[in-house]
């Protein structure tokens, strides 16, 4: 009995562990999936109304239509847009790649919105365009065809970094195989290593097409009658809930579809060893062919991320009266404040999620973690109308109305960008081996100490990393801000709706220029990660010639 005393002691203190990480993960999970819950449930019970009649047919059909219709055209072109980038970058040199190959992810720092209200000025009938050119030469901006040109460039950048990253990692002995063959670089490249990288092609798809299907501002701006349109008219127009959840539904089914291919894509992805890329060189470019491949780069960057710059910077007027200033500065301490508060209650979440899952096993645990992970996939428009649809449900109930407030307006944020911090953290907490802790353990330390001079170091960059990509995000959200914001509450993505909307993008303009310049550190970080990534590479691929070089000189 005593032999066992040790190991049934350990037994039980690992049980209430289990226990304790198997009731945080249910809880996240709950947290999460219940603005969803209450989306399918109202719209499965209640909605008997005329306006739900009136929406589940000839518009229920249109907004849904259109929806798919801006999808297939946003989502074609930014996937030619961000595959032949990715395989000029990833595989070809010529003068300025290196400066392309950064340059051409800052479309993710203008929020699409923005990028419409600029591009809504710059080719209006009464724009810079229409004055050379004329009205009558220029196509009309405000229509789905403007409405999927605008998305395509600034969703690109998904399908463009899953490429890069694919294409990457691919070694030129595939390029070299195909080339002794007969093969010409064009074929090579399309036949042999775009099929190579599909997994990561469809993937990077997978997101643009979430972000397209679950834009409002675009769609709202330019006139296209898209789901996300649909559920604000219903509501703010008809003030009916029920038929608000039904169209909040369409859209959510949507999402969940593209989730569904972008995990599935991610089975195909596979890594090759380092050694194969110890010859790894890029086909030069140089005159006509050199010129074309600067072109052909520079174009997405000029008119995803220069163009509609350009117009807001061309707006700006920095003296601004007294009234706009003030208006200005009140929005930017709301945003700064609610993104701050929003961002602290994610990242607690989200570290007390990666803990639970760090030592979780078993199905139930997998599954729950990809429930409390989903709300990333959810559109904001979703998200919101679930909470709206949860607290009246809570209302009914209990009798208190809870409709609306700061308390409201976070739990959407921290419902939805949960995923981002969550994300940030486990990365940081993957680095610290558990035998780590154990160690700490068997020297007399408590979790309080492990934590702080064990835990807390190491991961302290990416739980700041998260915090700020999630504060970020909350900044730049504008579904549902609109819906869930207490009345006279601003923030800078409703402020510049609300003046772009009204025809006064100069007012605007300082709002905007802003939030570009907050959508421009994610942006960055994310191509000196690239960056990084490729230099991780090259090193590994120099260590391996020096240690086969090594090898040989032995071996002699």
């Amino acid at each position: 009995m005593a032999a066992n005393g040790p190991e049934a002691h350990d037994a039980q203190t690992r049980r209430p562990a289990r226990v304790a990480r198997l009731c945080a993960i249910i809880a996240v999970s709950a947290f999460v999936a219940a603005p969803i819950a209450a989306v399918l449930a109202s719209a499965t019970i209640g909605g008997k109304g005329e306006a739900l009649a009136h929406l589940l047919g000839v518009n229920g059909v249109r907004y849904f239509v259109t929806t798919l219709a801006l999808c297939a055209l946003a989502g074609l072109g930014a996937s030619i847009i961000g595959a032949v980038s990715a395989l000029l970058i990833s595989m070809t040199d010529f003068p300025g790649r290196r400066l392309l190959s950064i340059a051409l992810v800052l479309p993710f720092a203008i929020p699409a919105y923005v990028a419409a209200y600029a591009y809504g000025d710059l080719l209006g009938p009464f724009g810079p365009v229409a004055q050379l050119v004329g009205v009558n030469n220029i196509p009309e901006i405000r229509s789905l065809s403007g409405a999927a040109f605008v998305l395509m460039l600034m969703t690109y950048p998904y399908v463009y970094l899953a490429m890069t990253a694919s294409l990457s990692s691919r070694s030129s002995s595939l390029m070299q195989a195909a080339r002794m063959l007969g093969a010409s670089p064009l074929r090579a490249s399309l036949g042999l290593l775009l099929t190579a990288s599909r997994p990561a092609f469809f993937g990077g798809l997978a997101l643009a097409l979430m972000e397209i299907a679950a834009e409002y501002g675009v769609a709202d701006f330019f006139g296209v009658q898209t789901l996300s349109v649909g559920i604000f008219r219903t509501w703010y127009g008809l003030g009916d809930l029920a038929a608000a959840t039904q169209i909040a539904t369409g859209l959510f089914l949507v999402a969940l579809v593209l989730t569904i291919i972008e995990s599935a894509s991610r089975k195909g992805r596979a890594a090759e060893d380092v050694r194969a890329h110890r010859s790894s060189k890029r086909l030069k470019l140089s005159g006509v062919h050199a010129f074309g491949a600067i072109c052909i780069c520079a174009a997405p960057v000029v008119f995803g991320f220069i163009a509609p710059a350009g117009v807001l910077l061309a707006k700006f007027d920095p003296d601004l009266s007294i009234g706009a200033g003030r208006d200005l500065a009140a929005a930017g301490v709301n945003t700064a404040s609610i993104a701050a508060i929003g961002a602290i209650i994610a990242m607690a979440i989200a570290v007390i999620l990666s803990y639970a899952a760090r030592r979780a096993r078993g199905r139930i645990a997998k599954s729950l973690m990809r429930v409390a992970t989903l709300g990333y996939a959810v559109p904001g428009a979703v998200m919101a109308i679930g909470i709206l649809a949860l607290s009246s449900f809570v209302a009914r109930i209990s009798g208190v109305a809870v409709a609306g407030g700061i308390g409201v307006l976070l739990y959407a944020y921290v419902a939805r960008f949960l995923t981002a911090g969550y994300n940030s953290a486990s990365a940081g907490l993957a680095q610290i081996s558990p035998e780590m802790d154990a160690a700490a353990r068997s020297l007399g330390a408590g979790p309080a100490r492990v934590l702080s001079f064990i835990h807390w170091p190491m991961a302290r960059s990416s739980v700041l990393a998260g915090a700020g990509i999630v504060a970020i995000d909350i900044a730049k959200e504008l579904p549902a801000t609109l819906l869930l914001r207490p009345f006279n509450f601003e923030t800078l993505s409703t402020r510049i709706y609300r003046l772009a909307s009204d025809e006064r993008l100069a007012d605007a303009a300082p709002a905007a220029l802003i939030l570009i310049a907050l959508g421009l550190i994610p942006a960055l970080a994310l191509s000196l990660i690239a960056d990084h990534s490729n230099w991780q590479k090259k090193n590994a691929r120099k260590a391996d010639k020096d240690f086969a070089g090594a090898e040989a000189g032995l071996t002699v």
